[in-house]
């Protein structure tokens, strides 16, 4: 069977933690196979977060910052098979010096030298640095391939050198540079070459993209895009980190759907707080216009007055909560969708990626309206499974949704038998 991974574009601590646990129990049930999160974070506590609490990193793009990766001892050496074209950065961080950190940069200046620089411990996260000293380099020509996995192998020597070999070429050798004591390594890529670390096949994988940039989302489709023939016979499922519900016992169904209806592009999930689907709960009777007002079919699926509205938004939420079915079904089973929607929880085909090499922009309208128009391939909504999304920018502005989030928290742990 094909399988299954989520896209997850993260995250916000607050609102991804009732997420988190809906999709561990996926995992250890099967019905997911691995959750791909990629750190689009914007403050540097939500970063720390992620880092913690998330698997190993998988991919990083160039620009970025280190990236702990391993460490060396006298015991055991760094080992890492990394994908990257030029400019490999690893970081040496002594356990008996805490000052200072040394820095390979293998594969530098268009893959041709190699350098090793020492600089202030307090310069770690900066690309630009100060009081570096150059203590070493080398030509050395094509010693990353981008057509394999590279292989690194950093160790102490037993007279206490750190040795360093690429591909099974020895680079250089450093007595007393690290020392007995050992030390922590770390890792990045830079000069536009992305890394990624080859090793990591768990099941919670972490990407980190470029830090602040606007619209940032196309990292991620370009990375899939670039891995078609890895990923063609994948089921892709990508959710918003502020899915407060998830229906855990009809998520298979919603794959199988998905799985045998593949001449849709992308199939979404019946959505709480979705313009879209709330139209269509309310034309299927669920949503009483007398307790939450109308909601009106949003102009080319977009805005309307949900999408702006905080107050509506956690009328809705707490409409929800108080149902005893947590399932808003609508007309039909399945409603082909031809105009914009929200991508609050979505599903596509690996095969797909083919056509997702999407430029920087908005993502969401070119996977539901210009990807299927150009196509010719209908969206649907599939009624049957139900999640919640917490709150749009929009709806924000002057409310407090945290009172919501441990209300769906409780939810959460009594569905799950926490």
């Amino acid at each position: 069977m094909a399988p299954v991974i989520l896209v997850t574009f993260a995250g916000r601590q607050k609102r991804m933690g009732v997420l988190t646990q809906y999709v561990r129990r996926a995992l250890d049930l099967g019905v997911i196979d691995q959750w791909h999160i990629w750190d689009f974070t914007r403050s540097s506590e939500d970063h720390a977060w992620v880092t913690r609490e998330f698997g190993p990193v998988r991919f990083m793009g160039s620009k970025a910052p280190y990236q702990e990766a391993g460490s060396i001892t006298r015991l055991s050496p760094f080992r890492a098979r990394v994908g990257i074209t030029n400019d490999l950065h690893i970081g040496v961080l002594p356990n008996d010096d805490q000052e200072h950190f040394y820095e390979f940069v293998i594969g530098g200046w268009n893959n041709q030298a190699s350098a090793l620089r020492k600089s202030p411990r307090e310069q770690l996260g900066h690309l630009d640095r100060k009081d570096v000293q150059n203590l070493w380099s080398r030509v050395t020509p094509g010693i990353l391939s981008p057509g394999t996995d590279n292989s690194v192998v950093m160790c102490l020597a037993d007279d206490g050198a750190l040795e360093l070999s690429v591909n099974d070429v020895p680079v250089g050798r450093w007595p007393d540079l690290v020392g007995l004591a050992g030390a922590r390594v770390m890792i990045r890529g830079g000069w536009g070459g992305d890394l990624e670390l080859c090793d990591t096949n768990a099941p919670i994988q972490r990407y980190v993209g470029n830090p602040n940039e606007q619209m940032p989302y196309w990292q991620a489709y370009h990375y899939y895009a670039k891995r078609l023939t890895q990923f063609a016979d994948t089921l892709f499922l990508k959710c918003d980190d502020d899915i407060v519900y998830l229906d855990i016992d009809r998520l298979s169904d919603f794959i199988e759907f998905r799985r045998r209806n593949p001449h849709y592009f992308v199939v979404s999930a019946n959505v709480v707080n979705n313009g879209v689907c709330a139209y269509l709960q309310q034309q299927a009777g669920h949503l009483p216009e007398g307790d939450l007002g109308e909601f009106e079919y949003p102009p080319g699926g977009f805005g309307g007055s949900l999408w702006q509205s905080g107050e509506r938004a956690i009328k809705l939420h707490e409409f929800f909560l108080q149902s005893q079915t947590k399932h808003f079904p609508l007309s039909a089973s399945t409603v082909e969708w031809n105009e914009r929607q929200s991508i609050n929880f979505i599903a596509w085909l690996g095969r797909d990626i083919l056509h997702m090499a999407l430029a920087q922009g908005d993502d969401e309208r070119v996977m539901t309206v210009d990807l299927p128009a150009y196509l010719g391939r209908p969206c649907a909504i599939y009624s049957e499974f139900t999640v919640s999304h917490l709150s749009f920018g929009p709806q924000e502005r002057g409310f407090d949704f945290d009172p919501l989030v441990d209300r769906y928290e409780d939810l959460m742990r009594e569905k799950l038998g926490l």
